[in-house]
């Protein structure tokens, strides 16, 4: 299997992918996702009502005692976040501040220590923090991670149309070996991820120009905190982490010769662990399962995208590693061995 045949049928292979519409339908939704948290934190950092919905609710507190009067205090936690003084508190003396800044003060530590601050939210929108978090958010967007589901899905798709067109076993008989053929598609599949990604930081960049250069009642601010080896970092991490993805796609679809099939299962597994992994984590034992399977593990490995690695990181590395090579294992063996048959029209 020499490598220049791999390149080779690797380019063909992308002449045939960019001409179809799903790819490109695909890159606009991971574009749109991943675009969703810059736009998000941008409104909220403007915005009173969108900062609580970010903060998922908001926390208040209301202080009248008897010595001051009938005079109430009142505040939020979001309120507090954005530089606010509370309702009422300029009609009281300076005796009755301190009194009042007292129990704030305790108050605000105990119940707004998750409260999203503004620093927070300007880092979600600007240079070079916005396009970490656009990567992130498209690998792994909140409950659903709706960039995982993408790639599976053009994974079955792109070695799946070759059973349902009918055209795997005239390409085999041109002479090109089924190794050969299905690592072009393999090299093809991790150069559109990365292609993806670079996309992503693409419309990130663009988006944060527009943020800094249209920002309403105050100058625009471009860079902030964070590195462009934050970037590096968190995108080498994604495109690892998809490997074990791709690899049940391929797997699922070499098993069954069918694009659709492939999906099927891929997209069926993918919903199964989202809703069994939380109930394993009712019982200590199971719940140490859960956090190696497949979406567990990616999101473990995804989450903290600098500094020195953890014992938790390194076992996250060695499950999707185990996990790559056991499926892709699978696939190749079962891809090698098993009759080609005609167009199967799915």
């Amino acid at each position: 299997m020499p490598m220049q045949d791999v390149l080779r049928l690797a380019r063909w292979e992308w002449f045939k992918l960019r001409r179809l519409r799903l790819p490109w339908v695909l890159l606009a939704v991971a574009v749109l996702v991943s675009q969703l948290g810059i736009w998000t934190n941008y409104v909220a950092y403007h915005n009173d009502a969108v900062h609580q919905v970010v903060n998922q609710g908001d926390s208040s507190i209301s202080l009248s005692p008897d010595e001051w009067q009938g005079t109430a205090v009142t505040a939020t936690c979001v309120g507090i976040a954005r530089g606010r003084l509370p309702t009422g508190f300029d009609g009281l003396t300076e005796e009755q501040r301190n009194l009042a800044q007292e129990h704030l003060d305790a108050w605000r530590s105990e119940d707004c220590g998750n409260t999203v601050t503004l620093d927070e939210l300007r880092r979600g929108f600007t240079l070079p923090n916005s396009i970490t978090a656009s990567v992130s958010g498209f690998s792994s967007l909140g409950p659903v991670a709706i960039g995982l589901l993408l790639i599976m899905v053009l994974t079955a798709s792109l070695v799946g149309t070759e059973y349902g067109w009918g055209t795997l076993r005239t390409v085999l008989a041109g002479g090109i070996g089924r190794w050969t053929f299905l690592s072009a598609k393999l090299l093809l599949l991790l150069c559109v991820c990365a292609g993806v990604l670079i996309v992503i930081a693409a419309a990130s960049i663009a988006s944060s120009l527009a943020a800094a250069l249209v920002p309403p009642d105050e100058a625009g601010v471009l860079l902030d905190s964070g590195t462009w080896y934050d970037v590096l970092i968190v995108s080498l991490k994604s495109v690892y982490g998809f490997l074990p993805f791709i690899a049940l796609s391929v797997f699922a679809t070499a098993l069954t010769a069918s694009r659709g099939m492939g999906i099927s299962i891929s997209v069926g597994y993918f919903i199964v662990e989202s809703i069994v992994a939380p109930l394993l984590h009712f019982n200590d034992t199971l719940g140490d399962v859960a956090d190696y399977l497949l979406i567990q593990g990616f999101r473990s490995w995804t989450a903290v995208p600098t500094g020195e690695p953890s014992s938790d990181t390194l076992q996250s590395f060695a499950a999707i590693l185990g996990y790559t090579l056991f499926l892709f294992a699978g696939a190749f063996w079962i891809f090698k061995r098993r009759d080609i048959s005609g167009a199967m029209g799915d």
